[in-house]
């Protein structure tokens, strides 16, 4: 293949992200985009695939995420280029481990478990931590969320854009591009809000900062009568309870509706040695504070405060109730823990500003959906300027806000005790896939040097084939 052909693949492979997500979330396009990718960097020299990769990953992200000029400015253009840079080494595992092996079925498991490895490794363990634009959020929930999560789906997609590439492995990719369909098409039906325990609740979505504003919208929205109030992060952007008569008002209000209150606020540090803050979703009801919870994971480059190190639930009298905040429910880590040690539903305070962009609310509002699936909780989030809205234990929305506006929404949830097989252990998926990557990395590598001592040429035929053509290219 011509290099002016692969670099036209690539470019295809890039643009087709965009579309796979929202505001359009066509997602079967991204067993396309993967394949063209795919393509372009097979039986060529292992720079060259490093490069191409990298080059689909800045045109891909760029696209995307063309939001990020509206958050950070200037800055997302280093940032395209991190984010690439994990596509870029995936391509040059992927290109020098097919050139070894004479295996078509190998070099798909290669496929699948690097990809899923370099992927958690960006999205979860890498400090600059991003896991939007990937296979499985593109997918959104399916019925392994509850099971292996997100990240099996982004296996099953890089393996099957493998498999389609070589002849022999087209029943194999015939079987998990079928299987990626299916997944995709048959959602795991609504969850009936019917039942004992039912907690009525309210959402606010309003982005300005005005205590005033925020009662006087939870006062126009009750019928029902609320047992639980959400108000977005950074709702108050003070220490609430520094101010008397701000908090009393806070208790007023759940006095006067007897719900209990969760909103986004700040809690300065009485640390001589400490000067800094955390974002905090504090837990309200008309005695007083009940509980807080500290983000864990604020948002890079961004004042967000000192990161919180806990994950307990708060127990009140409407359950056993986890408050992660916004950029926490990105991750798999956070609400799994939280699910783990007993929380029942989640109550989310978030923030998206106008500023960013309908796309990047939209984008946003799929993490949220995908952490409800996983742990197998309803997932009541109250967004700034949106998306604001009711998740089922499913990731099926009930109901929802649009972002860019403020409003009210009024829903009944249910606590939920069963954990699902992801939070007792299925979180483990992504963690076996780097394992995996690790020893198929060290296998080969070892094989070669073997081979070299032998005098035997690790190069199969295709590989040799592949190199004359680019010599003549």
């Amino acid at each position: 293949m011509k290099f002016v052909f692969r670099i036209i693949l690539v470019l295809v492979s890039g643009s087709l992200l965009f579309l796979c997500f929202p505001p359009f979330g066509w997602w079967p396009l991204v067993i396309v985009s993967l394949t063209a990718l795919f393509a372009a960097v097979t039986n060529t020299t292992s720079s060259r695939a490093f490069y191409l990769g990298m080059l689909q990953g800045i045109v891909g992200y760029g696209i995307a995420l063309h939001w990020f000029f509206h958050v950070v400015g200037i800055a997302a253009i280093p940032l395209f280029f991190i984010l690439a840079f994990f596509t870029g080494v995936f391509c040059l595992l992927y290109n020098c481990i097919a050139k070894w092996t004479q295996s078509p079925y190998f070099v798909v498991l290669v496929a699948g478990t690097c990809w899923t490895a370099i992927e958690f490794y960006r999205s979860e363990l890498f400090f600059l931590r991003f896991p939007w634009i990937t296979p499985g959020t593109a997918v959104g929930p399916t019925l392994l969320s509850p099971v292996f999560g997100v990240y099996a789906v982004s296996f099953i997609v890089a393996a099957a854009s493998a498999a389609l590439i070589r002849r022999r492995t087209l029943p194999l990719a015939a079987a998990l591009c079928v299987l990626f369909l299916l997944l995709g098409i048959f959602k795991p039906g609504e969850v009936n809000p019917a039942g004992e325990n039912a907690i009525n609740v309210t959402l606010i979505q309003r982005e300005a900062s005005r205590l005033q504003d925020y009662l006087e919208l939870t006062r126009d929205a009750q019928d029902p009568e609320p047992d639980l109030i959400v108000w977005p992060e950074y709702a108050i952007p003070y220490d609430v309870r520094k101010r008397e008569e701000k908090f009393n008002q806070l208790t007023e209000l759940c006095a006067e509706t007897g719900a209990v209150l969760v909103t986004g606020t700040k809690t300065e540090s009485g640390d001589s040695n400490d000067s800094g803050w955390r974002n905090t979703a504090l837990v309200v009801d008309e005695n007083g504070v009940i509980g807080e919870y500290y983000k864990a994971r604020p948002v890079h480059f961004m004042n967000d405060g000192i990161p919180g190190r806990s994950f307990e639930p708060i127990d009140s009298d409407i359950g056993a109730l986890a408050t992660p905040i916004c950029f926490d429910c990105d991750y798999t880590t956070v609400t799994r823990r939280m699910a783990d040690l007993g929380a029942e539903y989640f109550a989310v305070p978030s923030f998206d500003a106008v500023s960013w962009g309908r796309t990047q609310h939209l984008q946003h509002a799929v993490l949220f959906r995908l952490r409800a699936a996983e742990n197998g909780r309803w997932l009541a989030c109250a967004a700034s300027s949106g998306v604001s809205q009711i998740i089922d234990p499913h990731g099926n929305v009930h109901k929802r806000l649009p972002p860019l506006k403020t409003g009210t929404l009024t829903y009944t949830i249910f606590p939920e005790e069963d954990k699902t097989i992801f939070t007792k252990g299925g979180w483990l998926f992504p963690w076996a896939a780097m394992a995996g990557a690790v020893v198929i990395l060290a296998y080969a590598g070892l094989s070669r040097v073997l081979e070299s001592r032998k005098g035997v040429s690790h190069q199969s035929p295709s590989f040799s084939e592949a190199s004359q053509r680019e010599r003549v290219e």
